[in-house]
C-alpha cells in the first residue's frame, strides 16, 4: 500500500506491474504478504519516468530488460528511432 500511495498508484496498479514483469517479484512473508523493497520502488519510478519519454510498450521492453539483467538490451531500447517506439 505505501508503494503506491507514493507513486499515485493503487495497489493493484502495482500487483499488475509486478504480474507484467515490470517490477520483480516481490518475496512473500509466511501468511502470503507481498515484501516490497527498494528495489521495486526504484524500479516502478523508473518505469514511471520512461512512460511519458518512450511510451507503454518501449518502456516495458526496458524494463523486462532491466529486470532480466540485460542492461545491453534495456540501453538499446532507449535508442530505438521513434518509428518502433
Amino acid at each position: 500500500m505505501d508503494l503506491a500511495r507514493r507513486h499515485g498508484l493503487s495497489t493493484q496498479a502495482v500487483r499488475n506491474y509486478e504480474a507484467a514483469g515490470i517490477i520483480p517479484p516481490a518475496h512473500r512473508s509466511r501468511t502470503g504478504y507481498r515484501d516490497y523493497t527498494a528495489t521495486h520502488a526504484a524500479g516502478l519510478a523508473a518505469y514511471l519516468a520512461l512512460v511519458p519519454a518512450f511510451g507503454y510498450s518501449t518502456s516495458r521492453r526496458i524494463m523486462h530488460a532491466v529486470t532480466g539483467g540485460q542492461l545491453d538490451e534495456a540501453l538499446t531500447q532507449t535508442d530505438c528511432p521513434p518509428a518502433r517506439r
